[in-house]
This record gives structure tokens, sequence and C-alpha cells, in this order.
């Protein structure tokens, strides 16, 4: 189990104990400090395959501890939850895309895996490389032997679709073909761009009109972490206020 599944569990557990109900999952993602709801849903989402609780659908305090945490076997299930991650679960699909496959529809059934979330890419400036341990579900089709996922800052991407605040399943790999999209990092900081090579110039061009190519020359210290798979968004961030 990681610190964040921890968090949001020992979140629920303390609500429940002192307040007699289970909390919604805005109480949820200001006790945890989350700006997503879509990552409240991702959270109680591995607790529900865990086996720690259960949900009822569109219901606002719908969740369900499975058994008393004083008890025996509500202990157990939780060294399990945190020695291994269950796979396979069919999902209800946020919104999503794959290279070169235009988008996935919104809606419908679709296998969800969970990969290491590893870092954060800045889709703009470059920023400096560091790592995140935690894990995400994407869809199967972009789960592949090895593959991890960023999430993405910044806006240099979005004529490929890429927003900010998006997550992007990558294959590591060390080198790349032009027009490929790459996590590439350049002089200890990282950024996803589509890889360009001219003779001994790398260009990492951005999908956005208003920005500008940066260009990597034989004096800089330069290294492709992966190519591009496919990218995923959560609906909606939440701010804390009523949309009404």
């Amino acid at each position: 189990m990681t610190p964040k599944q921890k968090r949001v569990l020992d979140f629920i557990l303390g609500f429940v104990e002192e307040h007699g109900f289970q909390p919604s999952q805005m109480e949820i993602a200001q006790g945890c400090g989350f700006e997503s709801l879509g990552t409240v849903q991702h959270y109680l989402r591995i607790l529900e395959r865990h086996g720690l609780l259960a949900r009822q659908s569109n219901a606002k305090r719908g969740l369900q501890l499975t058994a008393n945490p004083s008890r025996p076997p509500f202990a157990e299930a939780l060294r399990e939850a945190g020695s291994s991650f269950a796979r396979g679960e069919t999902l209800m699909a946020p919104v999503l895309a794959q290279e070169g496959a235009g988008p996935f529809a919104q809606g419908g059934n679709v296998t969800f895996l969970e990969l290491p979330l590893v870092g954060i890419v800045a889709a703009g400036k470059p920023v400096h490389a560091f790592e995140l341990a935690d894990a995400i579900e994407v869809p199967s089709a972009m789960a592949g032997p090895g593959n991890v996922v960023y999430e993405v800052r910044g806006d240099s991407m979005v004529e490929m679709g890429i927003m900010d605040g998006d997550y992007v399943a990558v294959h590591p790999q060390a080198v790349a073909e032009n027009g490929q999209t790459v996590i590439a990092e350049v002089n200890g900081s990282i950024t996803i761009k589509k890889y360009q090579r001219k003779g001994n110039t790398i260009q990492l061009l951005p999908a956005n009109a208003a920005m500008s190519p940066i260009t990597v020359t034989e004096d800089d210290e330069f290294h492709i972490r992966g190519i591009l798979v496919g990218s995923m968004r959560f609906y909606r961030k939440w701010t804390g206020k009523s949309s009404t």
C-alpha cells in the first residue's frame, strides 16, 4: 500500500470514528489535500479492489467499510493490500487518447491496470527531474511491459490534445524516430515534446504555435526517457466551490 492510499484509508476510518457516518468524496479531497475528485475516485477504486471498502453508486455518502477495522480479518486484508496490487478490473473510462489512434470513446467498459506514477513532466519549459512513488490506473492498451506514467504540467502540447494536468503513459526506451513524442531529459530537466533530429542537432518541438522549439546541441546532456503511448484526463478538477 502506497502512502497516499494509506492516507485516504486512514482519513475515512478517522472520519467515521469521529462523525459516525462516511465522508463524501469532497470531504475526502479536502481532508487529504487533493485538488481533483478524479484523484479521490482513483484511490477509492484501489481500496475497493483490495476489499477494504465498498461503494454505492450515485450516493453522496456511499462508502461502506467491509469490516470492523479492529477485527483481525480487516487487518489481514490491509496487510495483503500493501503487498500486492489487484489487476484486471473493468471500470467506466475517463477521457482517453492513444498515440496514433485518436481519442477513445467516453464511457463504455474499459479494462484498467495499474502502472507506476513516476514523476512530473513539463509541457513547456523543462522542469527539474524528480521521482514520485505512487501508482495510477490506465487502460490495458496503455499498460505494456515496463510502461510508466507521468503527470503533465504546462500547455506546450495542447494541439495534440495533451493538457495541463493530464497523465501520459510512456514506454521507456533510449531511442526515438523523427516525429515521435518523447519524454526527454535535457541537462537534468525533463520535458514532453515531439522529437526531430537533423544531423547532429536535435529539436524538441512543442504542439503549440505560441511556443518555440528547444534546440539540443552536442554541449547539452541529453537522453530520451521514453516514447508516448497514450494520455488520459480525469474530469473534473474540484476547486472546493459548487458549480451552481
